[in-house]
């Protein structure tokens, strides 16, 4: 499976986080049961709580220089962020009770990709034969290629995120097929026949390219305490999960195909609709 960074990681201390993210993303999980994308374990169900919800709500913060902080009460699953937990637990960075702190950052790997029909948009004017006969008409039909992502949980992905994510950085089975960012557009002339007593439009049904993304979280640090002390380790909860995500929370991406030419891929069609009788030539 494919890591995709995210652009928006914009502090100088980020990119070696970045980098470390993409290596150790890749070994963690090794000899583990439940090893997923970019080989980080799958939480969902193991933890308490929503962790979906975690997942994204962890990942959705501004990025710091020394990355995302969150806190997770192990007895309840309810999880804060760093300014949450300040205000609503604890006036301090350190671990109290059930909450558990933790410190890192997040990434997006390629989790799957497959094709899908787009909805079937109508690119011409209709154009109606109220005569009572065959009557030929020239169409013009023009379409521009659609590009669009969404999530699992949590309200829209904004567009911005959804660029660093998916611009020009998938490859591999998504090969020329993807076409993010890559707008392509059609102008096409046709001269069709319209049945007595019909109107008649053309359509355009796209071939689209799904690229679904699980995001990750990479632990540098990871505190508790239960009465003797705080500790500090550098996996999730100590189990030597060094990159973790929830299975389902993902972001689609989704992108109408361009061919080798630059076309858009898809197919056209011819539609019908009776007229009113009332409107036509006997």
């Amino acid at each position: 499976m494919r890591l995709i960074r995210v652009s928006t990681l914009r502090k100088c201390g980020a990119v070696a986080a970045a980098t470390a993210l993409a290596v150790t993303g890749l070994l963690a999980g090794a000899g583990t049961a439940s090893a997923g994308p970019a080989g980080a374990t799958n939480i969902r169900g193991v933890d308490p709580g929503d962790t979906d919800r975690m997942i994204e709500r962890l990942c959705s913060q501004e990025t710091s220089l020394t990355g995302v902080y969150g806190a997770l009460n192990v007895d309840t699953g309810e999880f804060k962020t760093q300014d949450e937990y300040l205000r609503d637990v604890f006036g301090l960075w350190k671990p109290a009770g059930p909450w558990e702190l933790f410190r890192g950052w997040c990434g997006y790997a390629e989790a799957s990709t497959w094709s899908i029909k787009g909805d079937t948009v109508r690119t011409s004017r209709w154009i109606g034969n109220k005569g009572s006969a065959d009557d030929k008409e020239t169409f013009v039909s023009s379409y521009s290629t659609k590009t669009f992502a969404k999530k699992s949980v949590g309200g829209s992905i904004s567009l911005s995120l959804a660029k660093s994510i998916f611009s020009g950085t998938v490859g591999g089975s998504a090969g020329y097929e993807w076409g993010w960012e890559k707008e392509s557009r059609f102008e096409t002339r046709s001269e069709k026949t319209i049945p007595p007593c019909r109107q008649v439009a053309v359509t355009w049904t796209p071939y689209q390219r799904v690229v679904r993304v699980n995001p990750v979280f990479h632990v540098e640090d990871y505190q508790w305490n239960k009465g003797d002390g705080d500790r500090t380790v550098h996996s999730w909860r100590d189990r030597g999960y060094q990159t973790i995500y929830s299975h389902g929370y993902y972001i689609d991406g989704i992108s109408d195909k361009i061919l080798p030419n630059g076309q858009p891929d898809g197919r056209e069609d011819k539609v019908e609709e009776k007229l009113d009788p009332n409107s036509c030539t006997e």
